[in-house]
């Protein structure tokens, strides 16, 4: 059995002893010696993580789910691939990805037909404008303001840097949050 020589070195055992922490190196793949249990309990531990973060995570989503403050479907779309990522993190190898691959694709799934309904909703709430209706409302707003400016002298100047600094501010406000940044 080989012993650790630098008492913070990463590959230390973590089982523990009536003294302290084990001086062994881990086993390779594993995060305790042979005398703890090495690589033949590595699989239990990982099985009885996983199920206690289930459940930190499932308590965690219980009492957001009581709060006032997660009440549309939006925001449970977020707790969803919160979830989801919290799961894909738990995989330390390929073998464990692909053993996750049947639940993460029905989750994918699950988040898709969310984030199409939630779409669906707001648009048809009138919460969210269509395209059309955008373009539609920017057309409106121009006309508006050639009416009011029609008296001005030079006014299609004054309109030419309206349109300029408008247009773009209206893409920009069209972008997803995520790429404003």
């Amino acid at each position: 059995m080989q012993r650790v020589t630098d008492l913070a070195d990463p590959n230390r055992c973590k089982g523990s002893l009536p003294d302290g922490q084990c001086q062994n190196v881990a086993e390779e793949g594993a995060d305790y010696c042979r005398v703890h249990g090495g690589v033949d309990h590595a699989p239990a531990r990982r099985l009885k993580q996983y199920l206690l973060t289930r459940t930190q995570d499932d308590a965690r989503l219980a009492r957001l789910l009581d709060s006032d403050g997660l009440k549309t479907l939006r925001e449970e779309v977020v707790v969803a691939l919160e979830q989801l990522k919290r799961r894909l993190n738990l995989a330390e190898s390929d073998a464990e990805f692909l053993a996750a691959y049947p639940e993460v694709e029905k989750s994918l799934k699950t988040l898709a037909d969310l984030k199409k309904s939630n779409f669906f909703l707001e648009q048809k709430s009138g919460a969210m404008l269509s395209r059309d209706q955008a373009f539609g409302l920017f057309q409106e707003i121009i006309s508006i303001v050639v009416d009011e400016l029609a008296d001005v002298p030079d006014y299609t100047e004054i309109m030419d840097r309206i349109i300029t600094r408008v247009g773009p501010a209206i893409k920009q406000a069209a972008r997803p949050e995520s790429d404003k940044a």
